[in-house]
């Protein structure tokens, strides 16, 4: 019996298996409940749809590559640097000249300021020489600033000029004076304030180009005398100007020989002939001989030019 009921379950199992026999029992279904479900899966679809989340694309997915390591090119081994053994013999040296390094820059530094105040002194003293030139005191300055004056290149120039400005206030004062005197000033008075010029003289006379100023100088101080007054015929005042001749003389040898070495362009002749007609106009008054040594050296310059003898100044 109990192989029948087996029999007949597999066969009940056999007919639902099949789609056909499932179909049909599925439509033999009542319609309510058929109904029911269709509109509950459609109501349930529709919430889905309400919420559900937007979907991002979908990317094409692609195997990850797998790198292939290339082998790091071999590299040359070097051997590795020792740090250099301390050299104390170079430290010891540096360090004992250390002191006398710091004792230079020190001295160097203190020679930058000393130079700025050079160049400080030379302003102050270039603006002491233009003030001395511009009031004419040139002449009456120490020799230690006229060494320094001298240098310049229009040294001769300026010094003549204010020798010659000097020497003519000095004859005008003394005229003056003696105008308001109404009496004579004595030849040896006047000669004495004139011989004072003649270091300034030999000054100019030593400068570049000094000594053609210089013989125009002490021709000028012989003619200031001249112009004095030649009247007296006192013995003090012949010897006075006899004495005055000759130093006049002797400073001017000097010059002439200076302006000779100098070799400048100068009319020899017509000074001799102007000097000669001084000497004969002083003749007359007592002065036997003016500037005879100078006048001899010019003579002999004057022959060496005409005949070619070389003049003797010795």
């Amino acid at each position: 019996m109990w192989l029948k009921r087996l029999s007949k379950v597999r066969g009940d199992t056999d007919d639902s298996s099949s789609p056909t026999i499932a179909s049909e029992k599925y439509d033999a279904r009542p319609s309510s409940s058929r109904k029911y479900s269709q509109s509950q899966f459609a109501q349930i679809d529709s919430q889905e749809k309400m919420y559900r989340r937007p979907q991002e694309p979908q990317q094409s997915y692609s195997p990850p590559r797998t790198q292939v390591n290339k082998p790091a090119p071999l590299e040359h081994s070097t051997p590795a640097k020792s740090e250099p053994l301390p050299d104390f013999l170079t430290q010891a040296f540096n360090s004992a000249l250390k002191p006398y390094t710091d004792k230079i820059d020190a001295l160097q530094a203190q020679v930058s300021d000393l130079q700025i105040w050079v160049e400080q002194l030379e302003a102050q003293r270039a603006d002491v020489h233009s003030w001395i030139d511009k009031r004419g005191l040139r002449p009456d300055v120490p020799l230690t600033i006229a060494k320094t004056m001298d240098n310049q290149p229009d040294a001769a120039s300026t010094l003549n000029t204010q020798l010659d400005r000097k020497i003519t206030i000095v004859n005008f004062d003394l005229h003056r004076l003696q105008d308001d005197l109404n009496d004579t000033i004595s030849s040896s008075h006047f000669a004495s304030a004139m011989l004072k010029f003649l270091p300034d003289i030999q000054r100019l006379a030593s400068l570049s180009t000094g000594p053609r100023y210089a013989f125009a100088l002490i021709l000028k101080l012989g003619g200031n005398l001249n112009s004095h007054g030649l009247e007296s015929s006192e013995g003090g005042d012949v010897a006075s100007r006899r004495d005055f001749y000759a130093r006049l003389d002797n400073v001017m040898v000097e010059v002439v020989r200076r302006r000779f070495q100098e070799g400048e362009e100068w009319q020899v002749a017509r000074e001799v002939s102007r000097m000669e007609k001084t000497e004969s106009y002083l003749r007359g008054f007592g002065v036997d001989s003016y500037f005879p040594m100078s006048l001899e050296i010019m003579r002999r310059e004057l022959d060496f030019r005409g005949d070619g003898t070389p003049p003797r100044y010795q």
